[in-house]
């Protein structure tokens, strides 16, 4: 029972730490920001296409199409629309290295702290971090989608997708926190686990998803002639935009997206909590 009462005052004092961060605060304006002007691009182009329509009739049904391309991927993808995954492993970075740098780790190992509470209490205030940004992400493109302008109709269809979307980002939201906290306890700098960070979202997330269109042709046919694109579900960086389309997944693409998810889950979760156990706190 001591125990049990004694981690559940470390994740309290990790909280406090955390919710005193600037970042944490900093993160929320520039995911507020980021869906503001994203509206209003849609909206500048929407009235655009609307005075001065292409066929020079029906401008008003290409805007309404423009609102929905733009408020669909706002919504439905929001965590990916706002920054979540380019914010939270910045600040992840920060607050776990803090504590290496500080000496803090050391201090709670003198104190007979256990190195798995310390990585377990530093995953779930990470993931609680996650779960709050996926949600208020999802609230701000909501309201932002709301107020946008669109059909009642394109409006329906949009947040059709939303609650499907949601779940999956939920998942996501478990599966990042994982992959964040492992990586800043193996690399224990600041620096070194906010780029490595960074190199991961970029390589895996951008530049992979692309030589692999490339590779399948769909980057120029828009289609999967070869059927294989659809393992690209796998990589749970590409499923930060892939998610927003939850609801049209196949019972294949589920399965991949879905039982990927768990796995990589599972690896960066356990493998962590392995070799942060095996490794001496310098």
């Amino acid at each position: 029972m001591q125990k049990v009462k004694n981690f559940f005052g470390l994740l309290a004092s990790d909280l406090i730490k955390l919710s005193r961060m600037k970042s944490i605060y900093i993160g929320v304006a520039v995911m507020v920001f980021l869906a503001a002007i994203i509206t209003l691009a849609q909206s500048a182009l929407a009235g655009f296409l609307q005075d001065y329509p292409a066929d020079g009739v029906t401008g008003s049904v290409g805007a309404e199409d423009i609102a929905a391309t733009f408020m669909f991927s706002l919504l439905n993808a929001a965590p990916s629309s706002t920054g979540v995954f380019f914010l939270v492993p910045i600040i992840a970075a920060l607050f776990i290295g803090n504590d290496f740098s500080s000496g803090m780790m050391r201090l709670y190992i003198g104190r007979g702290v256990r190195k798995t509470e310390l990585y377990v209490s530093k995953f779930i205030t990470i993931t609680l971090l996650m779960l709050i940004y996926t949600c208020i992400s999802f609230a701000v493109c909501a309201v932002c989608a709301k107020a946008s302008g669109m059909s009642a109709e394109t409006s329906a269809t949009v947040f059709s997708y939303t609650a499907d979307a949601f779940g999956a980002y939920v998942l996501l939201a478990l599966v990042m926190s994982a992959i964040y906290t492992s990586v800043c306890f193996l690399v224990r700098s600041k620096a070194g686990s906010m780029a490595l960070l960074i190199v991961m979202l970029i390589v895996l997330g951008d530049i992979l998803v692309t030589v692999v269109q490339i590779a399948l042709a769909t980057a120029v046919t828009g289609t999967d002639v070869t059927g294989r694109f659809v393992y690209m579900h796998f990589d749970p960086y590409y499923c930060a935009d892939a998610f927003a389309y939850a609801r049209d997944f196949t019972s294949q693409t589920k399965a991949i997206a879905y039982g990927g998810s768990v796995m990589w889950l599972v690896f960066f979760f356990a493998g962590g909590l392995l070799l942060n156990a095996k490794r001496d706190v310098k």
